[in-house]
């Protein structure tokens, strides 16, 4: 049997919930906000919401050993269409290549007031692109 393994790396406090959850090599990880180490929202609206919840990524997949080179499958959750363009050059930047599946939603509101917010699956050592169906 497969335990699981609990990354709290980046919780924010008040909530019960684990940012990551690992169970073998693959990691499922909550979703991410763009806040900053003492929780509260970045300033600067989708693109600056939208980069500091992948670097609050990136950060909670490190605490697993993995990289964002290993994500397969992400969603968006945006409170407006009008940020996708803004959060789209974001995300190029951190997906420049291969990027993973991915999901956007819009929505009403979001947890903590906030324009955007990222959960992901990754699979470990999966960053190796084998083949390509065009």
């Amino acid at each position: 049997m497969m335990g699981r393994e609990l990354i709290t790396r980046g919780k924010l406090p008040g909530y019960r919930y684990s940012p990551g959850v690992v169970v073998g090599d693959t990691a499922y990880l909550a979703g991410h906000f763009g806040v900053d180490k003492a929780g509260s929202l970045v300033a600067g609206g989708v693109a600056a919401q939208g980069r500091q919840a992948l670097e609050n990524m990136r950060a909670t997949l490190e605490a697993a050993e993995m990289t964002l080179k290993d994500v397969v499958s992400m969603r968006v959750w945006l409170t407006t269409y009008d940020g996708m363009p803004a959060f789209d050059e974001v995300y190029g930047a951190f997906f420049p290549v291969d990027p993973p599946a991915r999901t956007a939603f819009m929505v009403e509101n979001l947890p903590l007031g906030a324009a955007v917010e990222l959960d992901a699956i990754a699979v470990r050592d999966s960053s190796e692109v084998k083949a390509r169906l065009i």
